[in-house]
């Protein structure tokens, strides 16, 4: 259940109250004065699933110019009624809230703004201390998948203005956590570690999870449980590979950096797909011609992201397959066993040292040619 409060025209009165008592009985009438307009506002509670049909019947109103029909929505928990069963609030949300929440998610603040750029910090300490609860906190603290979700409903609902504004926040703010991540580690000095590693490597897993958070993110939107929202940034990750490629630029280890943004951009499109899939299964439409010519006209761009988000899949397909340093690693531990000493790299050449003569050909044919491999008995070298 939720509660209505509507300001129409005075002389609309009478039109608007016979139009509202299809769907209330508990509804209270008073004239008023607004802007120098005589006006009549009505209060009254409706069911969560009525308000976009009601809403539609009184925008289609001729004798209600734009502008003069105002309509605010306010959380009930539940109503008590002697004689009759108690009604809860309910937990979805009317489109036209949804929208409007959008609207709202689309920007950020300046402590927003400023949650993105600390969580960024805290992430890119996490992984350089190979510290994975770090890491997490980081994830909780960022607002940065709310962008990406309303832009998804932007191409449902054919709001070309909040698409912009969407994008340029969600992009602004990839943007500000690279560089507070980048800013934040000049100071140190920091080496590549296993986690740096896992952030910025994708496999299929990950993939598939980004399409089902996609789809968490967009359900959080219609249910109105937007604290939860933070819970769904941890799924998606979208700091970790965006503080990464700061890490990779303070290393300049541009290897890092291609990674850490396929990651990244390929979680946002993913998480846009989703969506968009989401609102439309959920046909989240305005219906009103405007929009939806408007929709028409901006939905070109779900093939682009969907293009975008199939070449990163390929790419990231290509990297999975390709034979790494830590597979040759794994091969040499398994190979050489205790008569392992160190493997050391230099671009494409593996040079491996082991404690006494072995079979060096053997072990060559066994593994990706990837890499040329050398290896070095240190018990000949004496």
């Amino acid at each position: 259940m939720k509660q209505l409060q509507i300001s129409v025209p005075l002389e609309t009165k009478e039109t608007v109250q016979e139009i509202l008592e299809d769907y209330s009985s508990e509804i209270s009438v008073s004239d008023a004065e607004k802007n120098d307009k005589n006006i009549a506002q009505f209060t009254l509670t409706v069911k969560s699933e009525q308000i976009d049909e009601l809403t539609d019947q009184l925008k289609s109103l001729k004798d209600i110019e734009s502008g003069d029909l105002s309509i605010s929505v306010l959380k009930q928990e539940s109503l008590i009624k002697k004689g009759r069963a108690t009604e809860g609030s309910g937990t979805m949300l009317s489109h036209e809230e949804v929208y409007s929440k959008a609207k709202e998610s689309a920007t950020f603040n300046i402590a927003e703004w400023a949650l993105i750029g600390i969580s960024a910090v805290i992430a890119a300490y996490g992984l350089v201390s190979n510290n994975i609860i770090v890491v997490i906190g980081a994830m909780m603290l960022s607002p940065i998948l709310a962008p990406f979700v309303s832009g998804a409903l932007s191409l449902n609902v054919g709001d070309k203005s909040l698409m912009m504004k969407a994008l340029k926040t969600g992009l602004l703010s990839a943007l500000i956590s690279v560089s507070a991540a980048t800013v934040a580690l000049l100071p140190f000095s920091i080496q590549p570690n296993e986690l740096i590693y896992l952030i910025t490597s994708a496999t299929m897993y990950s993939i598939l999870l980004s399409l089902f958070v996609g789809v968490a993110a967009a359900l959080t939107f219609v249910t109105g449980l937007r604290d939860q929202i933070a819970g769904v940034a941890v799924a998606i990750a979208l700091i970790p590979p965006l503080a990464s490629v700061g890490i990779g630029l303070r290393l300049l280890d541009f290897v890092i950096v291609l990674n850490s943004l396929t990651v990244a951009f390929m979680n946002m499109s993913a998480v846009i797909l989703a969506s968009f899939a989401t609102f439309w299964a959920l046909n989240f439409e305005l219906s009103t011609y405007y929009k939806q010519r408007q929709a028409h006209k901006i939905r070109y761009l779900v093939p682009v992201v969907l293009n975008v988000f199939c070449l990163l899949i390929l790419f990231t397909a290509y990297d999975i397959d390709r034979y790494s340093e830590e597979d040759l690693v794994s091969e040499a531990e398994e190979y050489f066993g205790l008569k392992l000493v160190e493997t050391n790299f230099e671009d494409n050449k593996a040079v491996i040292y082991v404690s006494e003569d072995v079979n060096s050909t053997e072990f060559e044919n066994k593994v990706d040619g990837e890499f040329e491999v050398e290896i070095i008995s240190l018990e000949t070298s004496k």
